[in-house]
Formats: C-alpha cells, sequence, structure tokens
C-alpha cells in the first residue's frame, strides 16, 4: 500500500469521509481511494461499543436521521446509493415525548399534527405558535435546501430571503422565541431540537434553528436499525466493493507537501501514502495545529478558524436494565425531561459561561436544570440489550484532567444526579438499573480528536464568519469534510458529502 499513488486520501473514516468516499466511487469507479483512521471501527461518532459480558451494545451517537420522509435530502440520497433498501428503517410515531413533574406531552412526527397538539396544550400562545410554524415552512424550508440552490435545483422567493436575512439571522433561539412566547416551558419544548445540533436557545442562530426543525418534522425522521454502525459499515463496504481500502489503528501524523504547496499524501507511523487530494475529515482546529509542517503558512487560515467556536459537547449515561425498559415506564424511543423551572436553566448556563465555568455552578446548570433527551434503544434494537441512553449538552471548560480522583468523583456525581433526574420521571426504574456508564467530553476528545468534545462540529450561531476559514486554504489539493464544515447532523453530513462528490475531478 505505501509504494501506491492513490487518487484521494481520506483523513479519518467519520460519517461525512464514509459518505463522500461511497458517492465519489459511484461517481468514478475506477478512483482509488484511501480511508485512514485512528480508531479500530469506522464512522466516527456514527459507531457502537460493545458489553460482551452484560449482553449489550451502545450507541455512540443518537442516530435519529432527518430528513427520511417523501421530500426529504437523506432519504434520496441513500436511495441513490442504493442502501435504502439494504437498511431496515425504524418510522416512530412520535417526534418525542416532553416531560416535565410528572406530566407528559408526546408529540407527534409530523408538523401539521404538532402544531395543533401544542395549541391544544397552549391555547394562550396560539397566535405565536402559528406564526413559528409557519417560519418553519417557509424560512426553514430554505435553509434545508442549501445544497439544492447552490446546484440550481431549488429556486426560493428571494423577497422571503431577503426578509429572514434583515429580521431573522442575527436572533439566537432564545431572542426569538421569548419575543413571541412567554410560557418558559413551551419556550423550553420548541427550543429542544437543538440538541440535536448541539446548541442551547442562547447559543444557535434562529434562522438555522428553524431548518432543523424542518428538517425533523417537515422531512421525517426515522432510526436506523442496528444503529449508527450498521450505516457507518454498509458506507465502507461500498468504498471496499470499488476497490478502495480503509486502514483503521493507524494515526496520521502529518499531511505532506511539497515546495509548490501542493499535497503530496500523509505520513503514518506505518508509511507514507501518496495522493495529489487530500480530504480532512477531523476538527480544524486539530488539523491546522497538529498535521501540517511548521514551515507551511497557515496564519490566514488559523485567523479565521479563531471564530470558529465549537458546538456542546455532551455527558452520556448508559444503562442497563433487568427487565424492557418500556415495561418501567420509557414508553417512547425518545423522550425530553424538562426541569420545573425551565426559565432558570438558560440564566444559569449564561452565568457559568461569564464567570469561567466554575464547577459547581456548571453541575447545577447543565446537569440538574436543562433538557435531557432519553432514548430508549431497546425498543429500537432489542437483540442490542436492554439499553437506555440519556444525553445532555455540556461543556469540557468544568471537567478535570481524564485519570485523576477529581475526574471520578466528577463521573460519578454526573451518573448519580442525571439517573435521579431520569427515576424522578420513571419511578418504575428504581432498583432495575443493572449497569451504568459515563462518558464526558474528554471521552470525545479521546477518541475523535474534536476540540472542547463537541460530537458536533461548529456551533451556528448569528456569526458565521469563522464558517469559511477553509476558503482560499492554502495547500492545493486539501480538503475539510465533517460537521465542522457540513454542519451538525447525519443529514448534513451527506448534504456536504453529495455536493463535494460531484466536484471530484481525478487531478
Amino acid at each position: 500500500m505505501t509504494a501506491t499513488t492513490w487518487d484521494a486520501i481520506f483523513v479519518g473514516a467519520g460519517i461525512t469521509s464514509l459518505a463522500c468516499a461511497a458517492m465519489l466511487v459511484k461517481r468514478d469507479p475506477w478512483a482509488r481511494v484511501l480511508m485512514i483512521d485512528k480508531h479500530i471501527v469506522v464512522g466516527g461518532y456514527a459507531s457502537t461499543f460493545s458489553r460482551p459480558r452484560q449482553s449489550a451494545v451502545f450507541d455512540c451517537s443518537l442516530h435519529k436521521l432527518s430528513g427520511m420522509a417523501q421530500g426529504g435530502n437523506l432519504i434520496r440520497i441513500l436511495r441513490d446509493l442504493g442502501l435504502d433498501k439494504e437498511l431496515d428503517l425504524v418510522y416512530p410515531d412520535d417526534y418525542f415525548c416532553a416531560y416535565q413533574e410528572g406530566t407528559a406531552l408526546p408529540l407527534a412526527n409530523d408538523a401539521e399534527l404538532v402544531e395543533q397538539q401544542l395549541i391544544e396544550r397552549f391555547p394562550h400562545q396560539a397566535a405565536p405558535l402559528r406564526t413559528f410554524f409557519a417560519q418553519v415552512g417557509t424560512y426553514g424550508r430554505n435553509g434545508y435546501y442549501q445544497f439544492q440552490m447552490l446546484d440550481g435545483s431549488f429556486e426560493p422567493d428571494m423577497a422571503e430571503l431577503r426578509w429572514a436575512h434583515r429580521n431573522l439571522k442575527h436572533k439566537t433561539v432564545h431572542e426569538a422565541l421569548h419575543e413571541m412566547f412567554d410560557d418558559p416551558y413551551l419556550i423550553e419544548i420548541l427550543a429542544a431540537p437543538g440538541i440535536y445540533v448541539g446548541g442551547y436557545p442562547e447559543d444557535l442562530g434562529y434562522l438555522y434553528y428553524l431548518h432543523v426543525v424542518y428538517a425533523t418534522l417537515n422531512r421525517g425522521n426515522a432510526y436506523v436499525k442496528g444503529a449508527s454502525q450498521r450505516l457507518s459499515d454498509l458506507l465502507a463496504s461500498r468504498v471496499e466493493q470499488a476497490g478502495g481500502q480503509i486502514l483503521l489503528s493507524t494515526l496520521v501524523e502529518e499531511v505532506t507537501t511539497d515546495k509548490l504547496g501542493r499535497v503530496t499524501g500523509v505520513r503514518t507511523r506505518a508509511g507514507e501514502y501518496l495522493a495529489p487530494q487530500v480530504f480532512i475529515n477531523t476538527s480544524p482546529h486539530y488539523a491546522l495545529e497538529h498535521l501540517f509542517k511548521s514551515d507551511v503558512d497557515l496564519s490566514e487560515s488559523r485567523e479565521k478558524l479563531a471564530a470558529l467556536k465549537p458546538a456542546r459537547s455532551t455527558t452520556t449515561i448508559y444503562l442497563i436494565t433487568d427487565v424492557a425498559p418500556e415495561q418501567l415506564g420509557l414508553c417512547h424511543s425518545e423522550s425530553m425531561l424538562f426541569a420545573a423551572n425551565p426559565a432558570a436553566a438558560s440564566s444559569l448556563r449564561i452565568e457559568a459561561e461569564r464567570s469561567g465555568y466554575p464547577p459547581a455552578l456548571c453541575e447545577q446548570a447543565f446537569w440538574a436544570m436543562s433538557p435531557i433527551e432519553v432514548t430508549n434503544y431497546h425498543l429500537l434494537a432489542p437483540e442490542a440489550g436492554k439499553v437506555v441512553c440519556i444525553n445532555v449538552l455540556d461543556s469540557i471548560e468544568h471537567w478535570p484532567a481524564r485519570r485523576t480522583a477529581q475526574y471520578r468523583k466528577k463521573k460519578q456525581r454526573a451518573s448519580e444526579l442525571l439517573i435521579d433526574r431520569l427515576q424522578a420521571q420513571f419511578p418504575g426504574l428504581r432498583g432495575h438499573i443493572l449497569h451504568t456508564e459515563v462518558a464526558t467530553p474528554h471521552t470525545y476528545v479521546r477518541f475523535t480528536n474534536n476540540t472542547a468534545g463537541s460530537g458536533y462540529g461548529a456551533m451556528v450561531g448569528t456569526d458565521l464568519k469563522g464558517h469559511v476559514f477553509h476558503h482560499g486554504f492554502p495547500v492545493q489539493g486539501v480538503q475539510f469534510l465533517s460537521a465542522w464544515v457540513a454542519g451538525p447532523s447525519y443529514e448534513a453530513a451527506f448534504g456536504y458529502a453529495e455536493m463535494k462528490a460531484r466536484q471530484w475531478r481525478r487531478a
């Protein structure tokens, strides 16, 4: 392998790399593609790990896919790849079930029905709810078809785009929802989809968030049976069937260049691999810091990158129960748990950031007061065990270093607090939890090198100037993939990968 020149090398075998390479070799079956990853399996976050002694398989990412109904971008791409026939898709009845202090509000997997349900539950907010869902259907749709705008297959109303640019682009989700609504619980419910893209309402740009809601509610969502690893493995098989090769357990130490500023390949401990094009699917902060020699002038790219803020990381608790979780009260595939005083959560998070992330305040803000996403994986993949996953957006800033006594104690506190919140809502779980594991922001750094442990790439806020860090990159033949440029979510990864595959030309 080291003696062969490849047409393209992918640094990192995350889901964006896999999707791009699979589409690339479909368009150009003679292209010679090599993928290299430090991990033992493909997929990046779209992977699983097993615990044979507990007869369980844990999914590393919440594998709810948007754009999976008629008109959805992701189902179209999967069909183009012929994967829709090989994937066993589960379409849930509910978007998610909202819980607060013992009350349950299941929301249908359909935009019109959710609008009706929320108006029935919050009749005093009927008028702004109609306005909100009209914005989702108009401005969220325009954002959703951004790649089709670029290739000319979707022509938006320019007046709508101009109005949104003037009136919505510079607002956060927090600002926009508080302008429309005065019910704190309703605001929390509407803001909850931000969890899918790694941002709290004070973090995310409202215009971007509208497209996230449109992608899931208006264009359908589904789960992959067999978890995200099944999708990653199928994409990898497409690459290998076309003659591509995947090299795992291998860290890329350098992206090599010549004296004319052109990429020549990559260097690893296993040897040097040559290619005129290299796709980097890792955190750009990590790439610019570690993958290029000091004589490559990256000053302009670093200056742009300084404005690129990582999305939130997560603290995740994996649980195994002794009986099916649905028998213990977890009847929905996905639940959102909200604190009794949702209005206080945002204030606490903002104060935590302003005051330098003091640990006690952060634990209160992120773990005790913020929404928790809960997935009953047993409903989706019973053969993987009686598994429940608790997920809360978090920040690496208040976590001590790994392998310290303080770190272990903090993991224990996170587990106890989040499980207590879960059991307060579902008391039937008490006494039935056999096994727990905790993944922290440091866990995600360890396995992916993602800056600040972000599982969602860059934060899509109101200022997007950092998102063009790769424009005019000084090394010819280098391109960047991943959620840091594509945007959070599987669908964004596939959409960006499709665009890059269409631009493919062999050097």
